[in-house]
């Protein structure tokens, strides 16, 4: 069945009326709509992230479901990034113990997904034109596919499922695990130049392009890392010796010290190490090394308080 203009509006929880007038307006929605935030990349350029406002965040909600419940879309085995189930742990666990780890990036993933690549898409799920082009100016900014927005990370996905394809297929005839979480690719076992550089090709025949400057070779006995984790022995993926002496010297200045006096002496504006942010990054150890990550769950959860957070604002330090 055709899915219509009167369809879309009911999955966004809008009148074809407001539909239409959200969709036509959005464009020059700045600071009514959306807020843009753009962010320093650690290795150069710059990184635009799309803070929406109400009621707008929840009309991107609704047709993210809309989206989800009616696409044909089956992410393949390889896919981890924005995947039930899967995770930054499921795709590191991939690639433990290989000879070669190779991981490359794509360049500038999200807004290289252009709104015409969008409608040909809803086209081909089923959308009728006049839905397709409301629907493309509701979930692309720019003529762009904005990061921050609900619907961006199942459109992207859908958007590469080819080159998915083509570089799974790659990846068996040359026995090499291969994984995908976002706009980061990994490939793992006897890797060699050679790879990269068909790599490389098969990703710019599909239209994308590689960021030269993360690809990077990661040989059995060095330091290998996927998705943040050491995936250097068998039994599993690690969380990085730095991370874990981190925790540990902030677990030891707590428990000395007490709470407020590390916040005193050691937070910092802007800087500040809050009990949601421990206890969540606790959990993200224990999730992939339950002996190391458990043991400081418990201990700051005994030790900070919820009246220790009083006045501060939730999240604003991300560990290194």
């Amino acid at each position: 069945m055709a899915f219509s203009v009167d369809h879309l509006a009911e999955q966004a929880f809008l009148s074809v009326k407001d539909l239409e007038w959200l969709s036509a307006h959005l464009p020059a929605g700045e600071g009514i709509f959306y807020v843009q935030r753009r962010h320093r990349k650690k290795h150069g350029g710059i990184r635009e992230i799309f803070e929406l406002k109400s009621p707008f965040d929840t009309i991107s909600k609704n047709l993210h479901r809309s989206f989800t419940s009616r696409f044909s879309y089956e992410a393949p085995d390889h896919v981890h990034g924005f995947v039930r189930g899967r995770s930054t742990i499921s795709n590191a666990s991939q690639h433990l113990a290989k000879r070669c780890v190779l991981r490359m990036d794509l360049e500038d993933f999200f807004p290289s997904i252009g709104a015409a690549t969008i409608r040909d898409l809803l086209r081909e799920q089923g959308y009728e034109e006049k839905a397709a082009e409301l629907a493309v100016n509701l979930v692309t900014i720019g003529g762009k596919l904005p990061i921050g927005l609900s619907t961006s990370p199942l459109l992207s996905n859908l958007a590469f499922l080819s080159t998915d394809r083509s570089l799974a297929d790659y990846a068996r005839s040359e026995d090499l695990s291969f994984t995908r979480y976002v706009d980061d690719l990994t490939f793992s076992g006897d890797v060699t130049n050679r790879h990269s550089v068909d790599i490389t090709r098969i990703l710019d025949d599909a239209g994308w392009s590689v960021n030269t400057r993360k690809t990077v070779f990661m040989r059995r006995g060095g330091p290998q890392y996927v998705t943040g984790l050491y995936v250097g022995e068998s039994d599993g993926p690690r969380i990085p010796r730095r991370v874990k002496r981190r925790m540990r010297w902030i677990l030891h200045v707590i428990s000395k010290f007490g709470y407020a006096a590390y916040m005193t002496e050691f937070g910092g504006e802007g800087d500040e190490m809050f009990r949601r942010r421990l206890l969540g990054w606790a959990c993200y150890i224990a999730a992939v090394e339950p002996d190391v990550g458990y043991p400081l769950l418990r201990a700051f959860d005994e030790l900070v308080d919820e009246e220790d957070l009083e006045g501060h604002e939730e999240g604003l330090y991300d560990l290194p």
